[in-house]
C-alpha cells in the first residue's frame, strides 16, 4: 500500500480546547489586536488574530480591471449552500456570501462578519458584535439575519453545525440589539468558530426573509455581503457575479487563498461556465479561452505543468475519494453487503484511475494521514464466516471473502442503482472501476448517465439510488466536530447512535490527549459498521493563466483579492 505522510496542524484539536475563555495561546505566527465588547459596565477583551501579511508579489501591485473566466467543477444545480452543501456550489456561492468567521493563511478561524465575539465565564453565553456591512441591495447586515440564518443552517443537518444544534439551549439564539447577539449553550462548547468557519460549505449570512425560506427549497434572491454580488444565471451555460461597489473591507491583512482579512474585489466579473467534458476544458484553457479549471483532472497534470504560460495550484492536504453506501434501501442496509464491498476493492487501482500517481495517495486514516488525527484504529479486523474466521477491512483486496459476506447478506440479486457524474474530472473516473469490481462481488449494478447536478438532486430521494461516487474535503469531514458520518441527521448518511456519543464526547473533552483516545474509538466503529466506502486522497489541481496573480488554492478555489495582470 502506498503511504505518503505530510505534515498539518489540525484545528479542530486546537480550537476545541477554547471552552471556556477563548483566549488560550497558539501558534504565534500571526498578530493580535484587542478589540471590547461593553455591556452593563463590563469590559470583555477577546483577541482577534490577524492574518500574517503576505509579501507583495513580485510582478507589482494589484490592479483593478477584467473579467476571470472559470470553468465550474460539475454542473451546477442551485447557488443556495444552505439548501445544498456540494463543493460546487460551495466554491461560487462563497464569493457573494460571507459567514460570521472565515480561514486565515493558517487555517485557523477568524472573525469574518463579526467585529469582535466574547465568552461568559462560565463558557456557556457567547456574545456576538457584527461589524459594519452593507447587503448587496444596500440594506444593512443586523442580528435578525445572522440569528435566522444560524438557524436555517442547523435545521438541515449541514456539517459541524449539526453538532453545535447539540449544545445550543432552546430558544439559544437571542438579539440584543441590531449589532449584537448572543448564543446560549447548555454546556461549554469551544468549536463554535471552526465550525462556523467551515469553507465546505460555507455557512451563508443572508437576509432574514431569505434565510426564512425552508431549508427544503432553495433560496432564489442570492444577495449577500460579499465583496462580489450575484449578477445572473443561464443555468447550464454561466452564473456571472460582479464587484459589488458597496462592500465594507476588514482592515487586517489578508493571504492569497483564504476568506480572513482584507477582501478586495480587483476584478470586474467573476464569469462561472459549465463545460462537461474534461479534455474542452483543459483545451480552452490552453488556448486562452478562459482561465481557470477549478479542479482539473489529476490526468492532465504534468501536461499543464510544463506549460509556461500556465501555473498549477496543487491543494494539499487533499481531499477523500469515497462511495456513499445508501443505508435506507437493499442491498447496502445489510452490514454484510457494505462488508462485502469493502473488503473486495483494490483502492490503488480505484485510486490511479483519477490519473497522476504523484497527485495521490491511499491511506486508512479517516481524518488524514500525518495530522495529529491520523489513526489507522479498526480498518481491517476478523469476523466470522460460514467458513471460518475471515480478515475484512481497508484494501484487504480478497475477492473470495467478499463474495461469502454478500452471499451472507440478505441481499437477493435486486439491482444496485450506482451514481456517478459524466461531468466531473476528479469522480467520473471511479464510477468506470467500481462498477465491474462491485458485479465481480456479485451485485447486480445499473450506473445510469446523469450529469452532477442531477445527481446531487437526486440525493434526497433515497428510495432510487443505492450507493453514489463523491469525494468529501478535510474541513468538511476532516474532524470529528466536522463529519457528517457521525451527526445522524441525514438519511443517505446512515445513523449510528454510538458514532453520535463519540462524536459528543469528542466535542466535550478538554485534553487533547484524551481526544485522540476518542478519535481511535470512532476509527474503530466506522470500519465496523461501514458507513461509507472511504478510498484514497488525492490532492486537486487548479491549473490557471499566469496572468492571474494572487492565485493559491486553501479548501475551495477563492478568487477574492486575485487580480490580471494583462
Amino acid at each position: 500500500m502506498k503511504k505518503t505522510l505530510f505534515a498539518l496542524a489540525v484545528v479542530a484539536v486546537l480550537t476545541l480546547v477554547l471552552a471556556a475563555c477563548g483566549d488560550k495561546e497558539e501558534q504565534e505566527v500571526e498578530k493580535e489586536a484587542t478589540v471590547a465588547i461593553e455591556k452593563e459596565a463590563t469590559v470583555v477583551v477577546e483577541k482577534v488574530r490577524a492574518a500574517t501579511p503576505t509579501p507583495p508579489p513580485a510582478t507589482g501591485e494589484a490592479k483593478f480591471g477584467g473579467n476571470l473566466r472559470i470553468t465550474a467543477q460539475g454542473s451546477v444545480s442551485t447557488l443556495d449552500p444552505v439548501y445544498s452543501f456540494f463543493a460546487v456550489v460551495g466554491s461560487i456561492a462563497s464569493h457573494f456570501y460571507e459567514g460570521l468567521f472565515g480561514w486565515d493563511g493558517n487555517l485557523n478561524a477568524q472573525p469574518r462578519g463579526l467585529d469582535s465575539f466574547s465568552i461568559s465565564p462560565d463558557g456557556l453565553t457567547w456574545t456576538f458584535k457584527l461589524r459594519e456591512m452593507k447587503f448587496h441591495d444596500g440594506s444593512p447586515f443586523e442580528s435578525q439575519d445572522a440569528i435566522a440564518s444560524l438557524q436555517r443552517a442547523m435545521d438541515t443537518g449541514m456539517p459541524g453545525i449539526t453538532l453545535v444544534n447539540r449544545f445550543s439551549a432552546e430558544d439559544g439564539l437571542k438579539a440584543l440589539d441590531t449589532k449584537i447577539f448572543t448564543w446560549t449553550f447548555t454546556e461549554p462548547f469551544g468549536g463554535v468558530p471552526i465550525v462556523l468557519a467551515n469553507p465546505h460549505p460555507p455557512l451563508a449570512m443572508m437576509r432574514a426573509e431569505d434565510a426564512a425560506t425552508p431549508f427544503t427549497e432553495p433560496v432564489t434572491e442570492r444577495i449577500g455581503t460579499a465583496a462580489y454580488k450575484f449578477v445572473s444565471w443561464d443555468q447550464g451555460d454561466k452564473i456571472v457575479l460582479e464587484r459589488f461597489q458597496g462592500y465594507i473591507t476588514r482592515d487586517e491583512p489578508s493571504s492569497p487563498g483564504t476568506y480572513a482579512g482584507k477582501n478586495v474585489a480587483y476584478l470586474d466579473q467573476l464569469i462561472w461556465l459549465e463545460i462537461p467534458d474534461e479534455e474542452t476544458k483543459i483545451a480552452g484553457l490552453e488556448t486562452g479561452e478562459w482561465d481557470v479549471v477549478d479542479n482539473a483532472g489529476l490526468d492532465f497534470y504534468k501536461r499543464l505543468k510544463d506549460n509556461p504560460d500556465l501555473q498549477v495550484s496543487v491543494y494539499k492536504p487533499g481531499k477523500r475519494s469515497d462511495m456513499i453506501l445508501n443505508p435506507q434501501i437493499t442491498p447496502f442496509k445489510y452490514l454484510n453487503a457494505r462488508r462485502a464491498i469493502m473488503t473486495g476493492i483494490d483502492v490503488d487501482s480505484i485510486m490511479i484511475s483519477l490519473g497522476d500517481p504523484d497527485l495521490w495517495i491511499t491511506c486508512a486514516a479517516l481524518y488524514w494521514c500525518g495530522t495529529p488525527l491520523d489513526t489507522t484504529a479498526g480498518s481491517s479486523y476478523t469476523v466470522q464466516t460460514s467458513k471460518g474466521p475471515r480478515e475484512i477491512g481497508y484494501d484487504v483486496n480478497d475477492m473470495e471473502t467478499a463474495k461469502l459476506l454478500l452471499q451472507e447478506s440478505e441481499y437477493a440479486g435486486e439491482t444496485v442503482v450506482l451514481l456517478n457524474p459524466t461531468d466531473y474530472g476528479t469522480i467520473t473516473p471511479l464510477g468506470h472501476v467500481l462498477k465491474p469490481v462491485m458485479e465481480e462481488i456479485g451485485f447486480n449494478v445499473e450506473m445510469p448517465a446523469l450529469d452532477w447536478a442531477t445527481i446531487t438532486g437526486r440525493f434526497g430521494a433515497t428510495g432510487t439510488w443505492s450507493a453514489a461516487t463523491s469525494w468529501y474535503e478535510h474541513f468538511a469531514l476532516g474532524n470529528p466536530v466536522t463529519d457528517l458520518f457521525l451527526a445522524g441527521t441525514l438519511d443517505f448518511f446512515g445513523r449510528d447512535e454510538k458514532l453520535i456519543e463519540l462524536q459528543l464526547a469528542y466535542a466535550r473533552e478538554q485534553n487533547p490527549q484524551k481526544q485522540l483516545e476518542i478519535v481511535d474509538q470512532i476509527s474503530m466503529r466506522r470500519w465496523e459498521v461501514v458507513l461509507d466506502l472511504s478510498l484514497g486522497v488525492f490532492f486537486p489541481i487548479s491549473p490557471a493563466t499566469k496572468d492571474l496573480k494572487g492565485f493559491e488554492v486553501k479548501a475551495i478555489n477563492f478568487y477574492t483579492n486575485t487580480w490580471l495582470d494583462r
